[in-house]
């Protein structure tokens, strides 16, 4: 049963685009009449999940957030990330209004400005994602992808926090010289094989020239590791584009110093979106 206290007191506070137009989902989401998703203001459970920077590193947290604030969205982990920075600055215009404070140092005096940007201004400028899907290798294979998920990202984001950690302990005194060239080579074997594993995700199909087509996961990923590299370059060429998020984060800035005028770029991180 649907608790009425909260179906009359939550309502969508905006309605955004998204650069997937809503393909690419299992389920795809419950979109409006002009084809955009609902995002509602969060809730003080959400603000205190993502006042923590840590926090939105986390999966469950991310997931949380979107589920709560993106409620059409039936699963989360399974969102084209192509999507996620759009739904955020939504839920961040939805509850904080139009305004996103960056700092960005001067090219000319190196004076630290803190800035705002709009988030209006960001959410007008994204468009449909309409790379191609799919790509016919020399060999004739034809193969069909899709964007990284969201959980996609979220296991490499924490797989190379892992990996920064581990790098810093070969400065470790104790070890020795052979200790630290074998902890070096098998963190870059683990990242290579989660790689790999990510863009094995993305196809959702392999047709071969002759025979049937396959789509189970596990053959797909045996069959990734055995390509070439040129192959394999062109399929993640492929899906790296479908996971793009047509975002112009392209920003003209003026030095509060010295007023030097140029064009930066805005670097949208997640860890510190909603911290300030």
């Amino acid at each position: 049963m649907t608790n009425p206290l909260i179906q009359a007191y939550r309502k969508p506070a905006l309605y955004v685009a998204l650069p997937s137009g809503g393909k690419y989902y299992n389920e795809k989401p419950k979109m409006s009449v002009d084809g955009e998703l609902a995002i509602y203001s969060m809730t003080a459970r959400d603000e205190l999940i993502s006042k923590t920077p840590d926090a939105l590193f986390n999966g469950e947290a991310t997931f949380s957030l979107i589920s709560s604030c993106a409620p059409d969205i039936g699963d989360p982990r399974e969102m084209p990330v192509n999507d996620l920075m759009v739904v955020l600055i939504a839920i961040r215009l939805a509850s904080y209004g139009d305004s996103i404070g960056v700092d960005i140092r001067c090219p000319e005096c190196d004076h630290l400005n803190q800035l705002a940007v709009s988030t209006n201004a960001l959410l007008s400028t994204v468009s449909e994602n309409t790379s191609v899907d799919n790509v016919t290798l020399k060999n004739d294979f034809k193969i069909s992808c899709k964007p990284y998920t969201l959980a996609d990202r979220t296991l490499l984001q924490i797989q190379r926090i892992k990996q920064t950690k581990l790098i810093d302990s070969l400065s470790d005194a104790t070890l020795t010289e052979e200790e630290r060239q074998v902890r070096f080579g098998e963190t870059f074997i683990e990242i290579a094989d989660i790689t790999v594993s990510l863009i094995a995700n993305a196809i959702t199909q392999v047709k071969p020239p002759e025979g049937e087509i396959v789509q189970e996961a596990e053959l797909i990923l045996e069959w990734l590791k055995s390509i070439t590299k040129t192959d394999y370059d062109q399929i993640r060429t492929i899906v790296e584009d479908l996971s793009d998020n047509n975002i112009d984060t392209n920003f003209d800035a003026t030095c509060q110093s010295c007023e030097h005028n140029w064009k930066t770029t805005i670097d949208l991180d997640i860890a510190n979106f909603f911290a300030g």
